[in-house]
């Protein structure tokens, strides 16, 4: 781990992070790593960090000790007038959407285009309606948030993470309250933007099935660190934690699920 941080394969990587919330230690010496470009699913039991940990990184919350380095620099020591650049190329799909109510979904996506950028009203405009049809919402602009149905809500969330385009995606329970018809849908639709922005993604979900379907890693949160590997490499884990982590998990495919066209009506 000692090199992960000057690793160009290696986006994000923790060290020895410690973290608690007053008596209660949720991290321990957790020392973990993410690819460039890839999947990762973080699986763990409640509350084991998965959340935690996507705060951390987002840097939301800082650590009580550790390190945790992204593109090889360590943004526990930066100051917080410091964080904006790091945080710029972090895009969060909170989840329950955290759009503003009172404005359209296209003024959700350009609020943070005006506030953080010098683009011009043409090339914001150009930009949130690029985002706005990568999810299949090209039709939806003028909708508030309140007049989106689940699936629609999930995937406005997902084009405001991605208007800045952003390194790193963090995805916190992007299908929760979905069916599962919109479930298999937000699915395709993360697997699209992954591939065509080739941001690296860090996804947290109780759908277990789902999430082992896309990941190109997988990190399972333990109570003494962390154990990662391939979706393979844990499926023929006979650790408990693991097995009994894995045990819902479905053999259901989405090779029948399109990212454009049907999967626009999730």
């Amino acid at each position: 781990m000692k090199s992960a941080r000057n690793d160009k394969s290696v986006a994000i990587a923790l060290e020895g992070v410690n973290m608690s919330f007053g008596t209660r230690r949720v991290m321990h010496d957790l020392t973990c790593e993410f690819a460039r470009g890839k999947i990762t699913v973080i699986l763990g039991g409640s509350g084991s960090g998965k959340s935690t940990l996507l705060r951390l990184i987002g840097g939301l919350i800082r650590p009580q000790s550790g390190a945790i380095y992204i593109d090889g620099r360590d943004v526990t020591k930066l100051a917080e007038s410091d964080m904006y650049d790091v945080r710029r190329d972090i895009g969060m799909m909170f989840q329950h959407g955290a759009l503003l109510d009172s404005i359209s979904v296209f003024d959700n996506l350009a609020f943070p285009l005006h506030e953080h950028t010098d683009m011009s009203e043409d090339d914001i405009a150009d930009e949130v309606r690029d985002r706005l049809d990568a999810v299949g919402l090209a039709n939806a602009e003028d909708l508030l948030p309140g007049q989106l149905s689940g699936g629609m809500l999930k995937r406005a969330a997902l084009a405001r993470a991605i208007i800045q385009r952003p390194k790193i995606l963090l995805c916190d329970e992007p299908f929760s309250g979905l069916d599962p018809i919109s479930v298999k849908r937000i699915e395709a639709l993360l697997l699209q933007v992954n591939q065509r922005y080739e941001m690296t993604t860090l996804l947290v979900s109780h759908h277990v099935a789902t999430t082992m379907r896309m990941a190109n890693h997988v990190l399972v949160l333990k109570a003494s660190g962390a154990v990662s590997g391939s979706p393979e490499e844990m499926r023929a884990s006979a650790d408990p934690l693991i097995h009994n982590l894995l045990s819902d998990e479905l053999t259901d495919n989405i090779d029948d699920i399109e990212p454009e066209g049907g999967a626009a009506r999730a």
